[in-house]
């Protein structure tokens, strides 16, 4: 398993697992496996028991092939296998039955060894693909989930440079190709060669968002060292961003839009913009084991 806050923070208390893969294309609708392709060859779906002591959720991939999800929902497995840039952001997921993101589920799978074998010499970048091509196959076969993909013009938030610029330090790691992300809860965040596309797509999954999308306008390329602090506030996404009230928790940092604008010299601004979407065409409660 990839250590926990190796590469993200934690998100709406999920403890996420994973090697961040925003820069790549999401995959092809949830179809069956290609013959050949690699699959799991165990894997074990139940439902969460909501009354178990420890029931948050979390996710997470070995190097070896191996997957496991506690407590998660179709809605967030969808989401995993998708777009690593965006977790629980609802505009990205359409349609779907009810208990799309109510019904939480125990997933524990497996590969063969062949295929554990195959993943000790890819790239990491390939075997986190490969892997997630598998789980989405496997959500395909055992939730008969099938998916598209659509643009819709949506009320987003852009992120975009402050009248005073970036207050960001380029990065030593610029133009490495290792992964950067911010690090910490919400509330105080470490950047570590940290690109603006990664970095709106860790706004998108905070509460004061509200579940909108956040997409980069920033202008600015390579990555950035930087440190963002504020107290944490969940009723800030009912509306639209308008000019800060500079109001306070009983923490010294600013609000998240001031903390943007004074410490890193970025803003939010809402506006209508073409998103990609994840349309749920079908699905169904697990197959039995």
């Amino acid at each position: 398993m990839f250590p926990v806050l190796a590469v993200r923070r934690i998100v709406y208390a999920l403890s996420i697992a994973y090697a961040l893969l925003s820069s790549l294309a999401p995959p092809c609708d949830a179809q069956a496996p290609a013959a050949g392709s690699p699959n799991f060859v165990v894997a074990t779906i139940k439902s969460s028991d909501p009354n178990r002591s420890d029931n948050k959720s979390s996710i997470g991939l070995s190097p070896g092939g191996s997957f496991s999800a506690r407590s998660m929902s179709l809605k967030q497995l969808v989401e995993f296998v998708q777009d690593f840039g965006y977790i629980d952001v609802d505009q990205r997921i359409v349609g779907g039955p009810k208990w799309l993101g109510s019904a939480k589920f125990d997933i524990e799978a497996k590969c063969d060894e062949a295929t554990a074998r195959a993943f000790g010499t890819m790239p990491a970048k390939q075997r986190i693909r490969t892997e997630q091509d598998m789980i989405h196959a496997m959500l395909a076969d055992r939730f008969r989930l099938r998916t598209h993909h659509e643009t819709r013009r949506l009320p987003v938030f852009a992120l975009v440079q402050a009248n005073s610029g970036s207050k960001m330090t380029l990065s030593a790691k610029a133009g490495e190709e290792k992964l950067g992300g911010t690090d910490g809860p919400p509330g105080n965040w470490k950047g570590n060669g940290v690109t603006m596309a990664e970095l709106a797509g860790d706004l998108s999954s905070l509460p004061e968002i509200g579940g909108r999308i956040v997409i980069d306008e920033t202008g600015l390329k390579g990555r950035f060292d930087f440190t963002l602090k504020w107290p944490p506030d969940s009723t800030m996404g009912a509306a639209p961003p308008g000019p800060d009230s500079g109001a306070q928790s009983d923490s010294s940092a600013p609000s998240l839009l001031t903390a943007l604008r004074e410490q890193l010299g970025l803003k939010l601004e809402i506006k209508k913009e073409p998103a990609d979407v994840i349309v749920i065409d079908s699905a169904e409660l697990p197959t039995p084991n």
